[in-house]
């Protein structure tokens, strides 16, 4: 099977079908009109993942984030203590799902370019984007297969977060990007974070980020913390998170680790 199939994806019922000139990505299932243009995920990739996932050992907590933003936390202890006591349900009902790992990690992802055009995702930036061009013909000993598996990583893992968020009753899934109106560039702009956490009447945005195996460290850490605070500012303008809250969950699938939190502005200070 090819990468691109001309297929589409509906996020509201996960139903695949092929884009004809009339459905104008509505779905022919549930009849959600928001679907996107589907992209095959590599299946060889894809196995690899759920081999890992189903041999290596348990998810374990890591204190290291939090032990780094201990002094730039957010008040609301509470909210924190919460969020974490959350997240960690979520590794768990992962480590319960073993047996359900080939319904869990998605075969197709959302392809945003093709579904509304020219679109910048997640922590992406021209910045990164050359950096990264320039270290491509720099690098020439990381096998054109493991960059290939590295970059589904996140794809395949934040796929399956996105399922069990359906089973958990603090976590929403986000269907759609939500639009917003840009002042400095005078347009409509769309952001979309990977899920909300609703507590207490609060919807607070989440970032969930993967890491290769040795790189959960604070250089790294602080680029998901820029793009999770961007987020807490955009959701606060529908008025359901007036602090400015984001949460962000780091893992690393190799090293089992995993780690979270809520912040707000306070944390640019690390």
């Amino acid at each position: 099977m090819s990468e691109f199939d001309n297929l589409y994806i509906c996020p509201n019922c996960d139903y695949v079908d092929s884009i004809s000139d009339d459905n104008n990505l509505v779905c022919g299932k549930c009849k959600f009109e928001g679907c996107f243009v589907a992209r095959h995920i590599n299946e060889g990739v894809r196995k690899f993942w759920i081999q890992k996932e189903e041999t290596l050992a348990d998810w374990r907590f890591e204190n290291r984030f939090l032990n780094m933003i201990k002094f730039h936390g957010i008040e609301d202890k509470n909210l924190n203590k919460m969020f974490i006591k959350s997240v960690k349900e979520l590794f768990k009902l992962m480590m319960d799902n073993k047996i359900n790992l080939q319904d869990l990690f998605p075969k197709y992802a959302r392809d945003f370019e093709k579904t509304y055009g020219k679109r910048n995702r997640g922590w992406d930036n021209k910045k990164k984007k050359k950096h990264d061009a320039k270290r491509k013909k720099k690098v020439k000993t990381k096998s054109m297969w493991k960059q290939k598996r590295t970059s589904l990583r996140g794809i395949l893992y934040e796929g399956a977060f996105n399922k069990l968020c359906d089973k958990h009753h603090l976590f929403e899934n986000i269907k759609i990007p939500i639009r917003y109106y840009d002042k400095q560039l005078e347009d409509y702009e769309y952001y979309e974070p990977d899920f909300w956490f609703n507590y207490n009447g609060v919807q607070i945005p989440v970032e969930f980020k993967t890491f290769e195996k040795g790189k959960m460290l604070k250089n790294k850490f602080i680029k998901g913390l820029n793009q999770s605070r961007k987020y807490g500012h955009l959701s606060s303008l529908y008025g359901k998170n007036p602090n400015k809250y984001s949460a962000v969950i780091l893992c690393s699938p190799e090293e089992r680790l995993f780690s979270c939190a809520v912040v707000d502005d306070k944390i640019k200070q690390i």
